[in-house]
């Protein structure tokens, strides 16, 4: 990133907190995610997808925040899990 006039460059969050691209087989289990800027866990073009077991939270103000955003993916199942996002 270009610094410019003294200034520091941008330190944003990440605006994904995990993301799977054209993967099989993909397993999540057992974890928890909290304030991600945008998406927490995102699923792109994969299959036979398994999530269980996790927690995805953000505070209810959080502008359009996705807790799971699925695209393009085909076989996904989410199960057993606690999605509480603004």
């Amino acid at each position: 990133m270009l610094e410019s006039k003294g200034r520091l460059p941008s330190t944003k969050p990440t605006l994904k907190a995990l993301r799977f691209y054209g993967s099989d087989g993909v397993t999540v289990t057992c974890i928890t995610i909290q304030n991600s800027q945008q998406t927490h866990l995102k699923f792109d073009s994969c299959t036979n997808v398994q999530v269980s077991g996790i927690s995805v939270s953000s505070p209810g103000d959080s502008p359009n925040t996705d807790g799971i955003h699925l695209q393009n993916s085909q076989n996904v199942v989410i199960y057993s899990s606690t999605l509480a996002c603004g």
